[in-house]
C-alpha cells in the first residue's frame, strides 16, 4: 500500500509532528513511514526544532502542511512559520544593500491541515479531523492524494505577537496550569483533567479572596454585544468605551467555537467575520456546575454570561490573573491586549470532498 500511495501522490504535503505528544507513538511514526516519504516528515521536541522545521518548510516551497499534537503544536507552528517568513531580507535601493523587514500582510504561507493528536483538539474539531489511529492516518492520505482539497478561513487573534484561535485570562488559564502540574501523575488526558479540577481547581477557587474586578475596554471598531441567541444587543460600544467594568472570573476570546473537547466555550464566534467572541463571567462554580451541560454544548448562556463580538480589547484585573494563549500557560498577567491578527490561515476542511 505504501508504494502504491508514493506513486499516486499529487500533492506536496509536509506532516509535522510533535515528538513529545502521546498520541505521536512509535506505532504510528512506523505506519506513517509507509505511506509518506522520509524527508516530508518531520518531528519536533523542543522550540527551536520547530523554527528550523518552519524554515525547511518555507524553503522546500510546500503549499500545504499537516500538524500533529494538539492546538498548542499548530500555534507554534503557525507562530514559528509566520516569524521565519517575515525575516528581513536583503534589497537594493539607489545601490546600497539594506535589511527590509516582510509586512504580515505579504507573507504567503501554506495552507494548515490539523490531526487530531492532542488533549483538546479545538482545531481539530473545527476542521472535522477524524479521531482514532486508524482515521489520523487516513486524514494524511487524503491530504497527499489531493482528496481534501477545499479549504475555509480561519481568524485568529494575537496576543503580544502571538497567534491563536483562542486565549484566555481566569478560571480556564488556571485549570490549564493546574492539568500541566498533575498530568505527569494522573495521567494526559480527559481523566488528567478532572482529577486536576478536583484537586486543585475547585480547592484554589473555595480559597480564593473575593471576586477579581475586571475592566475590558474596547480599543478597535465598533464592538457589540451579543445575547443568548447571538443577535446583538443595544447600541454600538465605540473606541475608547468601556465594555464592561466590574467582578468577573474568565474574560476569554475565540475565533473558533470549540474551547477543547467538544466544548463549545464561543458558540458564536463564527457570526461575525474579522472579530472575535468576547465572553465574560462572575458565575460561582455551583452555578457553573448547574449549567455545564449547557455550556459545554453552545446553548443559550445562563444571566450572567456576557458575550460580545469585538476586533481588539484591552482587558485589565484588579490583581494578577493566570493567563492562557491558544491553550499554552503564558503565567500571570494583570492586563493584556488581545486583537484580531492581520490576516486569516488558509485551513483544510475535512469535512469537504474533492
Amino acid at each position: 500500500m505504501g508504494n502504491v500511495e508514493r506513486l499516486v501522490r499529487t500533492e506536496k504535503v509536509a506532516v509535522l509532528l510533535n515528538a513529545n505528544a502521546k498520541s505521536v507513538s512509535e506505532h504510528l511514526k512506523r505506519e506513517l513511514e509507509n505511506f509518506v516519504p522520509p524527508e516530508d516528515l518531520y518531528y519536533s521536541r523542543c522550540f527551536e526544532d520547530a523554527r528550523s522545521i518552519a524554515r525547511a518548510v518555507l524553503d522546500k516551497g510546500y503549499r500545504t502542511v499537516l500538524t500533529g499534537g494538539g492546538d498548542g503544536t499548530f500555534v507554534g507552528y503557525v507562530n514559528c512559520l509566520f516569524e521565519e517568513a517575515q525575516r528581513p531580507v536583503i534589497s537594493t535601493h539607489r545601490g546600497a544593500f539594506k535589511l527590509a523587514p516582510v509586512p504580515a500582510w505579504a507573507v504567503r504561507l501554506p495552507r494548515f491541515g490539523v490531526l487530531k493528536l492532542g488533549t483538546g483538539n479545538a482545531v481539530a474539531d473545527f476542521v472535522g479531523a477524524s479521531g482514532r489511529h486508524v482515521g489520523v492516518v487516513e486524514d494524511i492520505l487524503r491530504a497527499r492524494s489531493g482528496e481534501v482539497s477545499s479549504a475555509r478561513a480561519l481568524h485568529l487573534l494575537t496576543h503580544e505577537g502571538k497567534r491563536a484561535p483562542f486565549a484566555g485570562m481566569g478560571i480556564d488559564a488556571q485549570l490549564l496550569n493546574d492539568y500541566v502540574a498533575v498530568k505527569d501523575v494522573m495521567g494526559a488526558g480527559p481523566l488528567g483533567y478532572f482529577c486536576s479540577i478536583l484537586s486543585k481547581t475547585i480547592p484554589a477557587l473555595a480559597l480564593q479572596r473575593g471576586v477579581p474586578n475586571v475592566e475590558v475596554v474596547n480599543l478597535g471598531g465598533p464592538a457589540q454585544q451579543i445575547g443568548p441567541d447571538g443577535k446583538r444587543l443595544g447600541p454600538d460600544i465605540a473606541a475608547g468605551e468601556v465594555i464592561y467594568r466590574g467582578p468577573c472570573k474568565i474574560a476569554a476570546a475565540g475565533t473558533v467555537p470549540n474551547y477543547g473537547f467538544g466544548f463549545q466555550m464561543f458558540p458564536h464566534a463564527l457570526r461575525a467575520a474579522g472579530r472575535f467572541q468576547l465572553r465574560l463571567t462572575a458565575l460561582s462554580v455551583p452555578r457553573v456546575l448547574a449549567n455545564v451541560r449547557n455550556l459545554w454544548r453552545g446553548g443559550p448562556a445562563p444571566t450572567g454570561v456576557l458575550d460580545f463580538h469585538c476586533d481588539k480589547v484591552r482587558i485589565r484585573f484588579d490583581r494578577e490573573m493566570p493567563l492562557q494563549v491558544g491553550g499554552d500557560a503564558e503565567g500571570f498577567r494583570r492586563e493584556v491586549v488581545l486583537e484580531m491578527a492581520e490576516r486569516p490561515l488558509e485551513l483544510l476542511d475535512f469535512r469537504a470532498r474533492a
